[in-house]
């Protein structure tokens, strides 16, 4: 489904002009899946899909004004369709998610690649569910590593607490 997309944009090269698959600072992760939401720009919400991250500048590559529909990410975006980079800390998933595990209820968020899971220790998330105790990316991030999963943690607790 998003493999041929995964293609895609692993072929493309960075903004910077090196390859995008390559290792370093200048690494781009493709997402497992586009992530629809918000960047602010210049005060005002607009309407993006994040699409690759990259972790250590905290830079999102994104297709301004559309969303996923039923035909993408399966197909490639829309002819014209043109990337920009923004900060992921101006980055608001769109529609909202949300996760009640055991009780403690769990939004997802893009995150600083310093956090990890914690469950399963992975690092360098990106996005992933954050409790209300902990901090999305561009708040104080005190405490953010005690109450965030990535997504296939929060989403295998959420099935199990449900049974």
């Amino acid at each position: 489904m998003t493999s041929r997309l995964a293609r895609l944009l692993g072929a493309r090269r960075s903004p910077a002009g090196r390859d995008a698959e390559g290792v370093g600072a200048d690494h781009w992760q493709v997402l497992p899946h586009p992530v629809p939401g918000h960047s602010t720009g210049d005060g005002l919400p607009v309407p993006v899909v994040a699409v690759r991250r990259h972790g250590l500048s905290g830079q999102l590559e994104v297709i301004r004004g559309l969303h996923p529909t039923a035909e993408w990410p399966r197909a490639e975006p829309p002819p014209g369709s043109r990337r920009h980079l923004v900060s992921a800390a101006s980055f608001n998933p769109h529609p909202p998610r949300e996760l009640v595990i055991q009780g403690d209820r769990f939004s997802f968020s893009t995150l600083p690649n310093s956090v990890r899971c914690r469950s399963c220790g992975v690092g360098d998330i990106g996005f992933g569910f954050v409790s209300p105790e902990a901090s999305p990316a561009g708040t104080v991030r005190s405490a953010v590593g005690l109450r965030t999963l990535c997504e296939p943690c929060a989403e295998w607790q959420a099935r199990v607490s449900v049974q």
